[in-house]
C-alpha cells in the first residue's frame, strides 16, 4: 500500500471515529433534554397536587373551626333553656303546661307529652278535611309547641275505631288514619310546626268508639 493509500485510510478512519463521536453526542444531548422536559413535568405535576392538597386542609380546618364554634354556642346556652344540656348531654325543654294542668299536653307512660283530640271534633265522619272549629284547638297546641318544645320531634298519630271502612273511599282503618294524620301534619306546619305523621288504625283502641277515634300529637324524648 502506498503513502497516498494509507492516509486516504486513515482520513477515513478519523471520519467515521468524529462521525461516531457526534452521533453518541447527539444522542445524550436528546437523551438530557428527554429528561430534563419529564423532570419539569413531573415537578408541574407535584406543585399541582400540592396546591390541591392545601385547599383540601384549608377547607377542613375552617370546617373544624366551624363546628368547633357550633359547640361552643351549645355548651354556652343555659340549662333552663331549650337546648343542649351540658350536665346530661340530652335536649331539654321548659315542658311548660304538661301535667300543669294548663296546657293540651299531659305525660304518658313513655315520658313522652301528649295532647289528644277527639276525631269527630277534628273531622266529619269517613272524611280528612279539618273542622273549622278544629283549627283553633290545634292553633293553641301549635303556640305550646314552639314555646315549650321547640327543637322537639313531633309525630302526629291517627287512631280510628275498630269498625271496619264500608262507606269512605278509604280502604281500610289504617289508611283513613293515615290521612287525618297527615291532614294534622299539614296543618300545624303551616303553623310553623315540623312534624312526621303515622296512622296506627285501631290500634290501642280506648272505653269507647268516640274515645277511639281520635289523633294524639306526641313530643318523643
Amino acid at each position: 500500500m502506498d503513502g497516498w493509500s494509507m492516509i486516504r485510510r486513515g482520513g477515513l478512519v478519523v471520519s467515521l471515529v468524529m462521525l461516531g463521536a457526534a452521533t453518541m453526542l447527539g444522542g445524550c444531548n436528546r437523551s438530557a433534554k428527554q429528561q430534563a422536559a419529564l423532570a419539569q413535568q413531573e415537578s408541574a405535576e407535584l406543585r399541582e397536587k400540592n396546591a390541591a392538597l392545601e385547599a383540601t386542609l384549608g377547607e377542613r380546618n375552617n370546617r373544624i373551626a366551624e363546628l368547633e364554634g357550633r359547640v361552643s354556642q351549645l355548651q354556652a346556652a343555659p340549662p333552663s333553656q331549650p337546648g343542649w344540656n351540658t350536665n346530661t348531654g340530652r335536649t331539654t325543654y321548659n315542658d311548660r303546661g304538661a301535667n300543669t294542668g294548663g296546657g293540651s299536653f299531659t305525660r304518658d307512660g313513655a315520658g313522652n307529652a301528649r295532647a289528644t283530640i277527639s276525631g269527630d271534633v277534628l273531622f266529619d265522619s269517613g272524611q280528612v278535611t279539618i273542622k273549622p272549629a278544629a283549627k283553633r284547638e290545634l292553633d293553641k297546641i301549635a303556640t305550646e309547641i314552639r314555646r315549650s318544645y321547640a327543637g322537639a320531634n313531633i309525630r302526629i298519630e291517627g287512631y280510628t275505631d275498630t269498625d271496619p271502612i264500608r262507606k269512605s273511599k278509604w280502604g281500610s282503618n289504617e289508611a283513613l288514619s293515615q290521612a287525618r294524620a297527615d291532614a294534622v301534619r299539614d296543618y300545624l306546619s303551616g303553623k310553623g310546626v315540623n312534624a312526621t305523621s303515622m296512622g296506627m288504625g285501631s290500634a290501642n283502641p280506648k272505653s269507647t268508639k268516640a274515645a277511639s277515634r281520635r289523633v294524639e300529637i306526641v313530643v318523643l324524648r
